[in-house]
């Protein structure tokens, strides 16, 4: 058999390889994300987000479903902050392990961010999908201090008032990013004392 032919079945034959992989992650993790699927962020609507959320050196960022890592390395390299990542999907998990080794204030863990206490978290970071969303404002009412910021790229946390929506400069990354602040962003009858966070799955 030629070489070429040869060559054509093995790419062929990786990308299906990697195509089952990718649905089989998406299966596996199913029940906690309930269908989410890694989706990378735009690094445009990164850079919007980062733009008007602020960060000190010392402030601790997290990313729940941090994807790749992403958010955390541009936020590492513009602002010095600390920096956690929360995913579940292998695939993703390992990619972003893989491209933050070796980088000082990075931390990546395979663990379910619905069973972690987010209340040291300076700014909360998340591209969920809008099945989620009502369930994690209850989460972050209850668990994160005065003064805390939540970034959420695409959608809205239902009950909550944002304190900004941003869009990038960019027809094909042009999706709302909603920005919060606690305790501003929480409506009346929303209150933290009151919100009790559903039990993981």
């Amino acid at each position: 058999m030629p070489t070429w032919v040869v060559v054509i079945f093995t790419i062929i034959g990786g990308a299906a390889a990697l195509k089952i992989l990718h649905a089989l992650a998406i299966v596996v993790v199913h029940p906690i994300t309930q269908g989410a699927m890694y989706t990378s962020t735009g690094r445009v609507k990164i850079r919007k987000a980062l733009d008007a959320v602020t960060m000190k050196p010392g402030e601790l960022l997290v990313d729940i479903g941090c994807g790749d890592g992403r958010v955390l390395r541009a936020a590492r390299k513009r602002y010095g902050v600390s920096c956690l990542g929360f995913e579940i999907n292998p695939i993703a998990f390992t990619k972003a392990r893989l491209l933050t080794m070796g980088r000082k204030g990075v931390e990546i863990r395979c663990r379910n961010f619905w069973k972690a206490d987010l209340g040291h978290a300076d700014i909360v970071s998340c591209y969920l999908f809008p099945d989620v969303m009502r369930r994690l404002g209850a989460k972050l009412a209850k668990e994160l201090a005065s003064g805390a910021r939540v970034i959420s790229f695409n959608f809205p946390i239902p009950g909550w008032k944002h304190e900004a929506v941003l869009r990038a400069d960019s027809k094909l990354h042009n999706d709302p990013i909603y920005i919060y602040r606690i305790p501003d962003s929480l409506s009346v009858g929303f209150q933290k004392t009151s919100i009790q966070s559903p039990e993981p799955q």
